[in-house]
């Protein structure tokens, strides 16, 4: 009697395992078919795909500043137009600076309307007003973009000193980057190389 009890408590955990295989296997082949309605596999191609950093050859860091005149400014939406971008890193303070732009304004007019200019303080204090009084000085930059810093934009570019310049080519790449100020020769050929890149 008790060999036919556990006979039968044997052979009824081996239906019961065989009916838990049954039910999964059911499961798991009828949720694929769900699975596979709902999903699609995306292609890209690997030169599409471009690295986010500071260095030449990389894809600049995106950001949106608002500019003295009270306008937002997104870095990609001006890239997306393969235009060529200058960002520059200074203060008000800064004789370095103020050397950088006196030559610079000997020839942008040049280039301003093929080159965006964009110059963001990494003086986190000092704000619009001060921006906008400080780039009157410099009439000949007018159609130049002035922009309070942003901590976040600051740490995406390592930006530790003034005068830190990233030029970023037409085709959304940085193609130099460098600190110190310029004279109007070091100017010309860099917006001259950015120009016809």
């Amino acid at each position: 009697m008790q060999k036919t009890i556990k006979k039968w408590k044997s052979d009824f955990f081996v239906i019961l395992v065989i009916i838990m295989l049954s039910a999964i296997a059911i499961y798991v082949f009828s949720s694929k078919d769900k699975l596979e309605e709902k999903s699609t596999t995306v292609y890209q191609n690997t030169n599409q795909v471009q690295v986010i950093g500071t260095r030449v050859g990389q894809a600049p860091s995106d950001f949106v500043v608002i500019t003295t005149e009270g306008k937002p400014v997104r870095l990609y939406d001006i890239i997306e137009r393969k235009r060529p971008v200058i960002v520059y890193f200074m203060a008000t303070w800064c004789p370095w600076c103020a050397k950088d732009y006196a030559a610079l304004s000997k020839m942008y007019r040049e280039y301003e309307d093929n080159i965006t200019f964009i110059s963001i303080s990494l003086d986190l204090s000092e704000d619009f007003l001060k921006l906008k009084e400080y780039k009157k000085e410099y009439p000949e930059l007018q159609k130049t973009i002035f922009a309070q810093g942003q901590e976040k934009i600051l740490i995406d570019y390592g930006i530790t000193k003034t005068t830190t310049k990233y030029a970023i080519g037409s085709n959304g790449t940085i193609i130099y980057r460098t600190i110190g100020a310029f004279d109007e020769e070091q100017w010309k050929v860099l917006l001259g190389k950015l120009v016809n890149e």
